[in-house]
């Protein structure tokens, strides 16, 4: 009963001539809990990428109420404090069971510099640090003629050191122009 009174059932036997009689009082059922669906374990896989690459963000659900129920987990990725990306899973569960929900997400946004995204959902937080797309980067440098003075038809060798101060192999084309 919603008050908390125990309700009673009384049930009589008997008969006039003998004045038998037997009373019988039931309690009420225990309410069955309700579903309660927690949320824990937010796994950021791998935790640093690069512009373009894919992560997985992973955590655990588990019902630990008493009915089957479902539960929407809400992902947001913020930066900054506006969120970049939000990702929405509905998860249903019996009594007792646990379940994985993942969500997948591809950086795109050409940040330019390493950045830091907040991961959140229902309470957990996460770390995504993102750098910028590796990309190679050449210096061209040490111009060596040797040697320095020829006449016409002579040989001459000429040479530059090329290095790559970029994040990434690549290759260069190196051009001579004698003018």
């Amino acid at each position: 009963m919603k008050d908390g009174k125990k309700a009673g059932v009384v049930l009589g036997i008997g008969a006039a001539a003998t004045g038998l009689f037997f009373a019988l009082k039931a309690k009420a059922a225990p309410p069955i809990p309700p579903s309660d669906i927690i949320l824990s374990n937010l796994n950021i896989t791998p935790s640093e990428v690069y512009v373009g690459e894919a992560l997985n963000i992973s955590l655990m659900t588990q019902n630990i109420g008493g009915l089957t129920g479902s539960y929407e987990v809400v992902c947001q990725i913020t930066y900054g404090g506006g969120v970049v990306k939000t990702m929405r899973k509905t998860v249903s569960l019996q009594p007792g069971e646990s379940k994985s929900v993942s969500f997948t997400w591809t950086p795109s946004d050409p940040v330019g510099v390493q950045t830091s995204y907040q991961v959140s959902a229902d309470g957990l937080t996460g770390t995504i640090i993102v750098h910028p797309t590796p990309e190679a980067l050449f210096e061209v440098s040490n111009l060596v003629i040797d040697p320095a003075e020829v006449y016409v038809g002579e040989p001459v060798s000429i040479s530059v050191t090329v290095t790559n101060v970029g994040n990434a192999a690549g290759s260069y084309e190196v051009e001579c122009n004698i003018v």
